[in-house]
């Protein structure tokens, strides 16, 4: 009998005194004291190289993997620091038939929380080209059971209909990019523009889209805005690199910018 992935979650769990620092990081509170006492935690309890991490989070099952990922080792012993502003607007902004677009999907955390709060009356768009973050994100998506709810696409999104390189960074399979060469190995992954994944997908609005894609947005964004109707546009945007991109000339309005480097925008109407 195959097994699924209900078979196997929770074999990899702290236990002992690692779960005593997982629950003491757990209950620091918001402060820089706080975060710097999460991070010797973390550091002790991560010590003997821990590869594999099955723990809830946000109220999501995750199988999260600490030592190659930097988004999982921040998620989970620092969770309340880690894109918590944003998933916090999230649960505020998204409704059920809300349009959600995740480019750069990695093991799906942004795509997992808009599932929270999205039916299927709406929609979740998710890109992500590594093969080993795609295995991950279908597990994440299995132990949730949402699969019925977001659509994986398995291809990065960029300025034309190609083959692009990958740059890996092997401490952080989360940072990959088509633009940045880290000097660790590379794969050849497909990409696409943006416009004709939505056309083909009958997307006719956007309510949310988050894009993390390692100082490639403006590749992924601006041949968007450049063929899109305006009616097209992401209501609102959360982008980590805003770098090459005027937002602010397309009509959006900066509204904040948090600590993990990301910025918010709203569109303003016409």
């Amino acid at each position: 009998m195959k097994s699924t992935p209900d078979d196997l979650y929770g074999q990899y769990q702290f236990r002992g005194m690692k779960k005593k620092l997982f629950k003491l990081a757990q209950k620091l509170p918001k402060s820089s004291l706080g975060f710097k006492t999460s991070l010797i935690l973390r550091k002790l309890a991560l010590q003997n190289r821990v590869k594999i991490v099955d723990e809830t989070q946000f109220g999501l099952k995750l199988r999260l993997y600490p030592l190659d990922n930097l988004g999982d080792r921040f998620l989970l012993f620092l969770p309340k620091f880690f894109e918590y502003e944003e998933f916090l607007l999230m649960s505020t902004y998204l409704k059920p038939d809300s349009t959600f677009i995740d480019i750069g999907g990695n093991m799906g955390i942004y795509s997992l929380m808009a599932a929270k709060y999205i039916s299927e009356k709406g929609r979740i768009l998710s890109f992500e080209p590594n093969p080993t973050m795609i295995r991950r994100f279908e597990y994440n998506i299995e132990l949730n059971n949402f699969s019925r709810l977001i659509e994986l696409h398995k291809i990065g999104i960029a300025d034309k209909n190609s083959t692009f390189n990958l740059g890996l960074t092997n401490k952080n399979l989360g940072g990959s990019s088509i633009v940045q060469d880290y000097g660790e190995g590379n794969i050849s992954i497909k990409c696409r523009p943006l416009l004709d994944v939505l056309k083909e997908q009958n997307i006719t609005k956007i309510d949310l889209l988050k894009i993390d894609i390692e100082k490639a947005e403006p590749l992924a964004l601006n041949p968007f805005f450049e063929n899109s109707p305006r009616e097209l546009y992401p209501k609102m945007i959360i982008i980590e690199s805003d770098e090459g991109i005027d937002l602010k000339k397309l009509g959006y309005k900066f509204i904040a910018k948090h600590r993990t480097h990301n910025s918010i925008y709203t569109l303003e109407e016409a």
